[in-house]
């Protein structure tokens, strides 16, 4: 039984929007970083790093969420081809 992919225009609807979403997870902790650090840094007119700013730490947490990321991926791609395979064996 397909879990994603149940019909085939959930190829240009389901498959984007879930790649989309792990993407960003994945990537979360650079994008929040670096805009919570450019906005610190329009508004104080000082430069923005780890030793100043709290803001420039979260991109550390990418260690464990790309790894992450990475696995969703993984599991992103299994369930999509088996998902394919379930939906045009079918036909």
């Amino acid at each position: 039984m397909p879990v994603i992919i149940k019909q085939k225009k959930h190829y240009l609807t389901r498959l984007p929007l879930w790649l989309a979403l792990v993407i960003f997870i994945g990537l979360s902790p650079f994008i929040i970083g670096f805009i919570g650090a450019w906005i610190t840094e329009a508004t104080t007119n000082q430069p923005c790093h780890e030793g100043n700013c709290e803001w420039m730490v979260i991109p550390w947490f990418g260690f464990i969420s790309l790894p992450l990321g990475a696995f969703g991926l993984l599991v992103l791609f299994i369930i999509s081809v088996s998902d394919s395979i379930a939906l045009y064996s079918k036909n």
